[in-house]
């Protein structure tokens, strides 16, 4: 009968207390000089055992032991050498019971297929045992160094491992890492520009090449530079020596999401976009004249338009444009009127409220009974009078309860519109008046203040002849628009109750 010498070494062995491939091969062929035993094949390889179907050295032994008539042996250092794991244990286990491997010889012991499996199972049990413990124990030891605030692996660029189970700055790659998010911070680099411009200045990797633009990316947005380490979705303070500070490392996550690259810059019109021609429905756009005079004109984009050639200068659109106020100016006495007459019902009733507070209550009522209960039953515990489970049981029927309540008067304050108080009254007065007060300010402040007043209350407006044509205002403004400026108080009163809505919708709108 001959033998194959099966060796192997894979990275997770202890050095000491595993022999290299080496002095396997060497102390097996002293073993069978001694034992009398023929060695006909020598397979070796340097592969975890842990997985199965993971070493292709062992597959061809596999095969070629189920594929050749002649009688085989397998001689190795101990039985986990063969495997770790169930499924390759069990290939050699049936191989032997089949008769195709005719012996196991290790170093304490032999196994032959007239033995009880029973033994064999279990050092194959050990074997695969072993590995699932030190995976544990791996785990273990990594998530208590992270909590330590010690980095488990790898050290990123710019530190080094120390060789103690710790890393140190790599002095060298340092001051590369806080240029790149120094110059970041700024806003006038981009990834790729970052990226050649510190290729140029001899930033490399240990393998001494480039690092490309989504290195850089990855670089930029690690927190470990400035204290905090990320870990499996959770966030730990390190103890390592940090490069940035945490201000500058938040001042570029905020270039990165605002995406404050360096751009083209386009001249700003302010009152751009918010014009279009009556006649042919495109844009008005603007120009700057001798590098300080301001006009806006019809694009024409669709040819043949003769406002084309009428310019407007800026002080022009500015006395145009603050006439769309007068579009929204109604009868301050009607406001006065509908404002007091409202006032005078809502301190006689408010039924409206009343149901709202009324189911509230009952809400917020039931929510305490049932905390009640709760704080009953746990005295019922302390006293012993009922036992544990049934404790539990119950609180998590009164839990559920409770939660179920308050989603009720979640919903109900979600769907609750805004109730007509005098606050609220105070808010929709003002806001019929706010026309006037806004057209006065207008003609005073800043352009940049202009367009933002604009834009607040106004979707487009339509130039023609250099005059303003059409106005198609933002909610609720639209329908206050809709009101003429001598409107009667039932007009008023329903656009009272279509704002009254849009506050219910667009809260920041009245703010």
């Amino acid at each position: 009968m001959k033998y194959i010498l099966y060796a192997r070494k894979s990275s997770e062995d202890k050095s000491k207390q595993i022999l290299s491939l080496e002095s396997q091969v060497g102390e097996m062929k002293k073993m069978a000089a001694n034992l009398g035993l023929d060695i006909d094949l020598v397979y070796t390889e340097s592969k975890s055992a842990k997985l199965p179907n993971n070493r292709p050295v062992f597959l061809e032994m596999v095969k070629f032991l189920e594929s050749t008539p002649e009688d085989y042996g397998i001689i190795c250092w101990k039985i986990d050498r063969l495997s770790r794991n169930p499924i390759d244990s069990g290939k050699i286990q049936w191989l032997l019971q089949q008769g195709r491997i005719k012996a196991i010889q290790t170093s304490d012991r032999q196994y032959l297929p007239s033995d009880n499996v029973l033994l064999l199972n279990i050092e194959g049990s050990m074997a695969n045992q072993y590995i699932l413990d030190l995976s544990k124990n791996v785990k273990r030891g990594i998530q208590t160094k992270i909590e330590k605030g010690l980095w488990p692996n790898f050290a990123p660029i710019g530190y080094l491992n120390d060789g103690k189970g710790g890393i140190a700055v790599d002095r060298v790659r340092a001051r590369y890492i806080k240029k790149i998010f120094k110059l970041y911070s700024t806003g006038n680099y981009t990834m790729k520009e970052l990226a050649n411009q510190m290729f140029k200045e001899g930033f490399r990797s240990r393998s001494n090449i480039k690092y490309h633009k989504s290195k850089i990316y990855k670089l930029l947005k690690d927190s470990f530079y400035c204290g905090t380490m990320q870990f499996h979705g959770k966030e730990y303070e390190g103890k390592h020596e940090t490069l940035i500070t945490r201000k500058l490392f938040s001042d570029c996550q905020k270039v990165m999401e605002l995406r404050l690259h360096p751009k083209k810059k386009q001249p700003f019109f302010h009152f751009r976009g918010l014009m279009s021609c009556e006649k042919c429905g495109c844009l008005l756009t603007a120009c700057r004249k001798k590098k300080k005079y301001v006009y806006y004109y019809c694009t024409n984009g669709r040819g043949g338009c003769s406002e084309h050639d009428h310019y407007l200068k800026e002080d022009e659109v500015i006395k145009t444009l603050g006439n769309v106020f007068d579009r929204l100016l109604v009868n301050e006495d009607e406001v006065e009127m509908m404002y007091h007459n409202t006032k005078e019902l809502l301190i006689n009733n408010n039924p409206e409220r009343h149901e709202y507070l009324e189911a509230r209550n009952d809400l917020l009522s039931e929510i305490k009974r049932q905390e009640n209960r709760k704080d009953e039953l746990f005295n019922l515990l302390l006293d012993k009078s009922i036992t544990k489970e049934s404790y539990k049981a119950k609180e998590s029927v009164i839990k559920t309860e409770i939660k179920c309540f308050k989603e009720a008067l979640e919903k109900l304050e979600d769907e609750q519109e805004v109730v007509l108080t005098e606050s609220t009254l105070e808010l929709t007065k003002e806001f019929f008046l706010s026309p006037k007060k806004m057209k006065k300010a207008f003609f005073k402040v800043s352009l940049d203040d202009k367009r933002k007043m604009l834009s607040k209350i106004l979707w487009n407006s339509t130039i023609d002849n250099k005059k303003l044509a059409k106005v198609s205002f933002k909610e609720p403004f639209e329908t206050l628009a809709n009101c003429c400026v001598n409107s009667d108080i039932d007009k008023l009163r329903r656009v009272r109750d279509a704002i009254r809505t849009e506050m219910r919708q667009n809260p920041n709108q009245f703010k």
